[in-house]
């Protein structure tokens, strides 16, 4: 079989070679006859998996993304859910007639009652297929954090993709009252927290000598000393640590100062990320119809669907062609504009990593050169030394990180690098709210 990852509708040519064959000698194939029954075995994998790959959301019943739960939440606000997109090669049929297992695991990792091998229901009729699965947690549940598992199994019950959380799919369960920082705006911080198996008690709090104070998305620029206004930016960060958001809100704020934009979608498709930055009180139709959005569709037909974008690619591995429309996007009246590429992720098991890079140069001279910027997503799935490759030609470096803490998921970022300009070091905490997008949490009070 060949390395490349099979689609729906693919082909799947088979060669026989039969030696030696006298000349002028006529051959033919018959398979299927009635009298003899032919077949071919075609051993296969990695043609049913996650998409994006190794991505789980956490949600409440109101389908809000959540990181821990209430253990006194009464019905049905007791309820996890848990949704992930698959892709299979054969279509929802193999999905269909195969099951999609979901199991959470207790602090501990014991399969929980009532969500161990529990058979995730398929909720669209095209892929990627959203697949969702709750489980309704009791009231004496153990305090702490709690992973999910999803199995997929073909028609034929072999187990063909397993995915254990570490990446996403992860949540707490918290105590009545838990305020976990730095969700809570007092000034305190838990210096004990969540309980393991068998834990008993609460959360305890001592008063800390400085404030958390709220600050609005804008204090990024006191972090960095002004606007990036041109140059190449690379935003790094594990899964969850909010890349993605970071910069749709980057881009946002040129859209406000009437710069033109082009966004990249590699990760997701383009109607996706409107209502996404729309939730976050980011809407961009208006900017899109006065001509200073264009996105550029790099995500479809990977998930084998049809884009409805002007501007698309028919596979993100061409890295030539996808220059080419995005050269095209860039607006007559282009001076100052940015493009915004999420993310470079899905080109690692596309092209080659010194292509990635020449890629990425190339965009980033091209945007300079017009006067603008280029911004550029990544996890820590690229290659080790095409990230190290990609700090040294950044003008800035954000990094970013999500980890869990006593049950709890927190968000830091830290400017690593900013070409010849002195920058705040050090990480900055930070929340993502409905609405609002990222909320900073300073030192120092907003005047």
């Amino acid at each position: 079989m060949s390395s490349t990852p099979l689609i729906q509708t693919s082909s799947i040519a088979i060669e026989l070679a039969a030696t030696p064959v006298p000349r002028n000698a006529a051959i033919a194939l018959k398979w299927g006859s009635s009298t003899a029954r032919s077949f071919v075995i075609v051993p296969m994998s990695d043609y049913e998996g996650l998409f994006p790959a190794n991505t789980i959301v956490v949600q409440d019943r109101s389908g809000n993304p959540q990181t821990y739960f209430y253990l006194d939440a009464a019905p049905p606000n007791n309820y996890v859910v848990v949704k992930a997109f698959a892709v299979s090669s054969f279509g929802i049929g193999e999905i269909q007639q195969g099951r999609v297992n979901m199991t959470i695991l207790a602090p501990g990792g014991r399969p929980v009652r009532g969500a161990t091998n529990e058979t995730m229901s398929i909720a669209t009729s095209t892929g990627p297929y959203e697949l969702i699965a709750a489980w309704a947690y009791p009231s004496n549940s153990t305090q702490g954090t709690y992973l999910v598992d999803i199995d997929m199994l073909d028609s034929q019950g072999n187990l063909v993709y397993s995915f254990f959380s570490g990446l996403g799919g992860t949540f707490g369960l918290v105590p009545p009252g838990f305020v976990p920082f730095p969700y809570n705006l007092l000034p305190y911080f838990v210096v004990a927290g969540v309980g393991g198996i068998g834990a008993v008690g609460g959360v305890v709090y001592y008063r800390r000598r400085s404030k958390s104070y709220l600050a609005p998305f804008g204090h990024f620029n006191t972090l960095t000393a002004g606007e990036i206004d041109r140059g190449t930016v690379s935003i790094e960060g594990n899964t969850g640590s909010g890349k993605t958001i970071l910069s749709e809100q980057l881009m946002f704020e040129d859209l406000k100062r009437g710069k033109p934009c082009i966004f990249v979608s590699t990760s997701d498709f383009p109607s996706n990320v409107r209502s996404g930055m729309k939730s976050m009180g980011l809407d961009v139709k208006g900017y899109e119809q006065s001509g200073l959005l264009t996105f550029v569709d790099a995500y479809s037909a990977e998930a084998g669907q049809e884009s409805t974008e002007k501007f698309s690619v028919p596979s993100i591995g061409d890295l030539t062609t996808l220059g080419m429309k995005i050269s095209s996007s860039i607006p007559s009246e282009s001076k100052g504009a940015s493009l915004y590429f999420d993310s470079l992720v899905p080109l690692a098991s596309k092209t080659k990593p010194e292509s990635i890079v020449s890629f990425v140069q190339s965009i980033g001279a091209k945007m300079r050169g017009i006067g603008g910027k280029a911004v550029f997503t990544l996890g820590p799935s690229v290659d080790p030394m095409v990230q190290k490759q990609l700090e040294d030609m950044s003008d800035c470096v954000v990094q970013m990180e999500a980890f869990e803490e006593r049950g709890v998921r927190r968000r830091r970022l830290k400017i690593a690098k900013l070409r010849a300009r002195r920058h705040q070091e050090g990480w900055n905490v930070f929340a993502i709210e409905d609405g609002k997008g990222i909320i900073f949490y300073s030192k120092k009070p907003k005047t």
